[in-house]
């Protein structure tokens, strides 16, 4: 993990706890939850697809297909967990997933643009 995605896993983690010492809502908790998963399951995307970039068709199809069934089932189990033990949580664990997923992408396509590649 580069400085850049390290910084915006830890500013909006630290955001998030600071909504929630501001709202006294332990609810919130599930977006720093989403948020993680979010940010993680960007990350395991790019990668994966740096991975497999340089492999046959067949085989990059069938790596990024397990990869992706992977990664789905995860965060279908934390969000039936989730479900299942903290109901209140639910809202806003999918506030974060889409908070981590949109922050995540923002920072590996800024960090694109800035190599030259884009």
């Amino acid at each position: 993990m580069t400085k850049s995605k390290f910084v915006g896993l830890l500013l909006g983690t630290s955001g998030l706890l600071f909504v929630i010492g501001l709202t006294h809502k332990s609810s919130i908790l599930g977006a720093v939850l989403g948020y993680w998963i979010g940010f993680w399951y960007t990350q395991s995307l790019y990668k994966d697809t740096q991975s497999s970039a340089e492999l046959e068709v067949s085989l990059a199809i069938r790596r990024m297909r397990r990869g992706f069934f992977g990664r789905l089932g995860f965060v279908t189990l934390v969000v039936a967990a989730v479900g299942r033990y903290q109901k209140s949580w639910l809202f806003s664990l999918a506030i974060g997933i889409a908070l981590g997923l949109v922050v995540s992408l923002f920072i590996e396509l800024k960090e694109f643009v800035k190599s030259g590649e884009g």
